[in-house]
């Protein structure tokens, strides 16, 4: 199984964001410029060409506004990421 990055996106109440777009900033070696689609409760799963360190960038849109959140993730060991989306009143 190729090493991954999964885990959600939630807003800072902790509610899934669903259909935030998630894509990789930056790593160890050039990646493709391509975003995915969280799933309904938040989810998704970004498999990483090899072992390293990665940002990993969410954005959000609530309908009025748009909000980014990114983290670095080291892999391995992986495990679950969490990012928030905070927008401004």
């Amino acid at each position: 199984m190729p090493p991954s990055i999964h885990g959600h996106v939630v807003d800072a109440r902790g509610r899934p964001v669903p259909d935030a777009r998630v894509a990789f900033g930056d790593g160890p070696v050039p990646l493709p410029d391509l975003a995915l689609l969280t799933g309904a409760d938040g989810g998704f799963h970004l498999e990483v060409p090899v072992p390293g360190r990665y940002a990993v960038r969410a954005v959000g849109d609530d309908g009025a506004a748009v909000a980014t959140a990114v983290t670095w993730v080291r892999v391995p060991p992986g495990g679950p990421v969490v990012l928030v989306l905070e927008w401004s009143p």
